[in-house]
């Protein structure tokens, strides 16, 4: 599994594509809390953690359970668990579970790389 992170509109998408040359990408949806695990590429999983969220769904225990799934694929996150805390409760508590969930799936990831100004940087 590889796990790419950074920031909204850094290039994580396109570094994917240039460094891990896949035929199928899924994106994710903040509507629907399902992932479709036969595509290669996963992009913006945090938008799906939000549907999982919104539906009340246990994030962390879903994405322990889609593991072996996830093994071979190119995971793809926007990290925001920086700036100002959140005054509404169901987006702190997004925050916290795509938290979880990044910790989660670095821990368990072969490769986590941060994508800033388009620009990789290996951190597992």
């Amino acid at each position: 599994m590889i796990l790419i992170i950074g920031g909204a509109y850094q290039g994580k998408l396109d570094y994917a594509k240039e460094n891990y040359p896949c035929k199928t990408i899924h994106q994710c949806d903040p509507e629907n809390p399902e992932i479709d695990t036969t595509a290669e590429i996963i992009n913006s999983l945090h938008l799906a953690v939000l549907a999982q969220t919104k539906a009340k769904t246990d994030t962390l225990a879903y994405f322990q359970k889609k593991l072996p799934e996830l093994k071979e694929k190119v995971l793809i996150c926007d990290d925001i668990s920086c700036g100002i805390v959140p005054i509404e409760h169901e987006t702190r508590i997004w925050r916290e579970n795509t938290g979880r969930v990044m910790a989660l799936l670095s821990k368990n990831a072969d490769e986590v790389i941060r994508v800033f100004c388009g620009i990789g940087s290996k951190i597992k």
